[in-house]
């Protein structure tokens, strides 16, 4: 079993207690899984005490003896009982009067249990300092990346032999899906904003391609049923369909998000030219990343070059269903920092990995544009994934 170095470990957490010490916070109590797998590399069940100085301790409720196989951490003690956490936390961090957490996910039932518990004491939240540690991917995240990305290109390069007319969206999907896995892909793909979710990603064809769903993207797809009511449906795939495949690799943990557009025949000629048109904006915020540059302005440069084109009508999606941005952050989860948008001005730095999608949506008919999965390495953008950009007729 290959687990995460301990240098990792420490560094990340180094880093978390330089953070806790600017903003006068004396410790912080970590909870959710993905920030529990960074900070431990272990998601067993439990809690991260994190002093502002000092040792870090993973208390654990369950599995003890499997967190204690996973995590590179001197400190990993049982955790017996909730009422108990008070003390352990005065033992491992001192006497405290801010406690950092992640309010961001953390239920309100539960909010209020730990306030009732730590009496005394302010509960502050640190989710977004966690958010913008993670948003700098290490050498060592990079990699694992990687290794996702040769997944994601694989799933990829077998879209022409499974891409069948007469063959149903979701039994396509079935298909790249049972490829992942053996690739080892690990199956869910996880999001941290509330009610987001999605299983693989997106494989539509034709109308089901811009079928509205409540999912934050520029697509979504009619799903199996309102109860999961997004991706691929049982629409039959024809002869002279466009088929989106926007799929999620997960490796190792990490997200790699990338896309394709392919047609069962010739597509037709309005959309050859929108998606030369996004290729080009994909490749002028390409160009446009320089060290330094806000996230802000790449988006802004999106935007603007596709109200030039003749594309704001459906750039990104319609009317109050389109997507605000034009690229997100990937890692442990799929909604990550920094996003695209002209609310977020992230200046571009060394580490940042995100998905950068300029899409061009046609009613009911087809899509055009990628997604490509791009790292930040100090100098400009280098593209994870290397497969045809153009739309690939099957």
């Amino acid at each position: 079993m290959e687990t995460t170095p301990k240098k990792e470990i420490e560094s990340r957490i180094a880093k978390l207690q330089g953070e806790l010490q600017k903003k006068g916070i004396d410790g912080a109590l970590i909870t959710q899984n993905a920030d529990l797998f960074y900070f431990t590399g272990s998601c067993q069940k439990g809690h991260l005490v994190v002093p502002a100085k000092g040792e870090a301790c993973y208390l654990v409720t369950r599995s003890f003896d499997r967190a204690k196989m996973e995590t590179p951490l001197a400190r990993v003690e049982y955790q017996r009982g909730f009422k108990e956490l008070p003390a352990k936390v005065q033992e491992i961090a001192g006497s405290f009067k801010k406690l950092g957490m992640e309010l961001d996910v953390l239920p309100t039932a539960l909010y209020l249990r730990y306030r009732d518990t730590f009496t005394g004491a302010e509960l502050v939240d640190i989710s977004l300092l966690i958010r913008e540690l993670r948003m700098y991917k290490s050498s060592y995240e990079l990699g694992i990346m990687r290794k996702g990305a040769e997944v994601s290109q694989k799933m990829l390069q077998a879209v022409p032999h499974f891409l069948k007319a007469g063959k149903r969206e979701i039994e396509f999907a079935a298909d790249l899906e049972h490829l992942a896995r053996t690739l080892g892909h690990q199956g869910a793909v996880r999001m941290r904003q509330y009610n987001q979710e999605v299983f693989y990603g997106h494989i539509m064809s034709g109308a089901n391609i811009t079928f509205s769903s409540f999912f934050d993207g520029p697509t979504g797809g009619p799903g199996l049923s309102p109860a999961y009511p997004q991706g691929p449906g049982r629409k039959v795939i024809e002869k002279g369909d466009v088929v989106l495949v926007d799929y999620v690799a997960v490796y190792g943990g990490y997200c790699v998000d990338n896309t394709r557009i392919f047609c069962l025949g010739d597509p037709p000629g309005a959309l050859k030219k929108a998606h030369r048109d996004a290729l080009l904006i994909h490749d002028e915020v390409i160009e446009a990343a320089k060290p330094g540059v806000p996230s802000s302005e790449l988006a802004k440069l999106a935007f603007d070059l596709a109200r030039e084109m003749g594309y704001e009508e459906n750039f990104m999606g319609y009317g109050s269903e389109k997507a605000g941005f034009v690229g997100h952050g990937v890692g442990l989860e799929l909604d990550e920092l920094p996003v695209l948008t002209a609310r977020q001005h992230y200046p571009l730095a060394e580490g940042m990995v995100f998905a950068l999608e300029p899409k061009i949506l046609f009613k009911g008919s087809a899509i055009a544009g990628i997604e490509n999965t791009v790292y930040f390495n100090g100098r400009h953008l280098e593209k994870l994934v290397v497969y045809p950009e153009e739309i690939v007729s099957v």
